[in-house]
């Protein structure tokens, strides 16, 4: 059974989750290019390429949640968030293990048009992303005026089915705190 969240707790939470892979991604810029496209092993992503993978998710929906923010409703005060069954899942997903032991259990295939390429630019690649953790900051803090289950928002792999804008928004920052945990193995993997 779903949890029910004081937005504004919420919001604040989310926020200091992606402060922190703002941090660990401005370090990663002292890294070379060919560090940050080094695979730890035959078909194993290097960083550029999980950041690549976060970039594609963020493409989808920031531009998103921006647009159905400026059409939400306003709320004043704290209220409540009570996630749906969807959205609960797919966060859950991406949590697992990570929130416990920085390990992931759970393996998974990524979609298609979210594998990346091999080579990458791997400076535009976390430049990138960095823009978008500056967008999704943004982005929280005007969700702290809205009310977050009465926005919709399609998920990347059907546009008909559609989740809470709170669910949505904790699944892409659930999504890169799992994937950052990745970068951390894939870092230990090269020697960087």
């Amino acid at each position: 059974m779903a949890r029910t969240f004081d937005s504004l707790e919420l919001i604040d939470s989310l926020k200091d989750e992606v402060t922190t892979i703002v941090q660990r991604a401005t370090e990663l810029s002292a890294l070379s290019n060919e560090q940050l496209n080094k695979q730890p092993a035959p078909g194993k992503w290097s960083v550029a390429q999980i950041v690549e993978h976060l970039n594609t998710y963020d493409r989808y929906y920031i531009p998103q949640a921006s647009e159905l923010l400026n059409k939400a409703v306003r709320v004043s005060g704290s209220k409540q968030f009570k996630p749906g069954w969807l959205g609960e899942y797919f966060v859950n997903s991406m949590y697992s293990q990570v929130k416990t032991t920085g390990a992931v259990t759970n393996k998974m295939s990524a979609m298609k048009g979210h594998i990346p390429e091999e080579t990458l630019d791997a400076a535009k690649v976390l430049n990138e992303f960095l823009v978008d953790q500056r967008k999704l900051l943004a982005l929280l803090e005007q969700m702290k005026g809205v009310d977050m289950a009465s926005v919709r928002i399609p998920i990347t792999i059907s546009k008909f089915i559609t989740i809470k804008l709170g669910d949505a928004i904790r699944f892409l920052v659930a999504h890169e705190v799992r994937h950052f945990s990745q970068i951390e193995r894939t870092l230990e993997a090269i020697g960087s």
